[in-house]
């Protein structure tokens, strides 16, 4: 357990050793819940409206228990509310398109005023990927569990590759253009649409900034690079000659005369001088992310993307002109030799050798 002071609010947070699911998750924390002290249930990476989160709230006061159910307007390949009235009577998981119960699918925002009920029946479940949802199925036949709803935007943040996604969200809230005065830009560099640009960057001559971008504290952008829709971390080098497209870039990597298109490059990543990422399937079929297996063989991962390029664990260090394909994964800390041509995924702490 590790606690957050602060004047307004202390946070606690416990660690669960194994993915055993969501229901054990639940049970772990349960024991820092006070009887019938009130609990919102929620994915943490879970990303929706701050204002409705609020009035979710409220809503919840007068309630045994309510969860949102988000209105969808084409087929979500997730769980769906079955619904009398304002009365939950069941969460259906996954049905085939055609026969969705509503137009309600289940965010995991679920508040409960007396939690310990919740509690018990998980504790009487197996550990299985589905115990909480059997459980608050068996709770719905014994209380009345209303919803709301919610038709804003919603963004979840489950697979690496859901950064991306993330990144496009996060961007399209830049609404005005925003330049730090602790900030140096060169007057020959370009600055174009809602570009916010922190204390502590320099962007220098022949540098072209397309938004929305965001260019964080410190952020050096060399001469002669093109950052466009990406996100760019801070104490990070985007050096001569690079371009970053529709990317996201975590702290302190170093770029030198890259193409880095529709990855993600978590912190520390040296990618090397001339190494690209290749982001479009020659057939023009969807990419698909591939995962290292220490059985063998890479595990392939729908991601319904026109465009991936690669998925860069913290400290992957590249060597030169390598050129990574289509939805590769590089865990933290792999590497890879010089001109290689990375075609399958490399594990943590891994070597690719061509």
């Amino acid at each position: 357990i590790t606690n957050y002071p602060s004047k307004k609010l202390q946070l606690q947070t416990v660690l669960q050793q194994a993915a055993d699911g969501q229901a054990q998750a639940v049970l772990l924390a349960a024991r820092l819940i006070k009887d019938n002290e009130p609990v919102l249930i929620m994915n943490a990476g879970d990303l929706i409206e701050k204002s409705f989160l609020t009035r979710f709230i409220k809503e919840s006061k007068n309630s045994y228990a309510r969860i949102v159910g988000m209105r969808v307007h084409n087929y979500f390949p997730g769980g769906y509310l079955q619904i009398e009235g304002e009365r939950v009577l069941k969460v259906i998981e996954k049905p085939a398109p055609g026969s969705e119960p509503s137009d309600l699918a289940n965010l995991f925002f679920h508040y409960f005023s007396q939690p310990q009920d919740l509690f018990a029946l998980l504790q009487k479940e197996d550990a299985a990927d589905d115990a909480y949802e059997k459980a608050l199925s068996k709770l719905m036949k014994k209380q009345v569990i209303t919803y709301s709803s919610y038709d804003g935007y919603w963004q979840k943040l489950k697979q690496a590759h859901h950064v991306l996604d993330m990144t496009k969200l996060m961007l399209e809230h830049i609404m005005t253009r925003s330049i730090s005065r602790q900030s140096f830009v060169d007057k020959k560099a370009t600055i174009e649409g809602n570009v916010c640009i922190e204390a502590g960057a320099k962007i220098l001559a022949g540098a072209v900034i397309k938004g929305p971008a965001y260019i964080g504290r410190n952020v050096v952008v060399g001469n002669h690079t093109l950052i466009r829709d990406s996100i760019i971390e801070e104490d990070s080098v985007i050096g001569f000659g690079s371009e970053v497209a529709r990317s996201y870039i975590g702290p302190k990597c170093m770029l030198h005369h890259n193409f880095i298109g529709d990855s993600v490059l978590e912190a520390e990543v040296n990618p090397s001088y001339g190494t690209c990422t290749a982001n479009l399937r020659f057939d023009g079929q969807k990419v698909r992310c591939r995962i290292h297996r220490s059985g063998g063989g890479d595990l392939l991962l729908d991601t319904n993307k026109d465009k991936l390029g690669a998925i860069m664990a913290k400290g992957v260090f590249l060597g030169v002109n390598c050129s990574i394909l289509p939805g590769i994964t590089l865990g933290e800390g792999a590497t890879a030799y010089p001109s290689s041509v990375i075609n399958k995924a490399v594990g943590a702490g891994g070597s690719f050798q061509k």
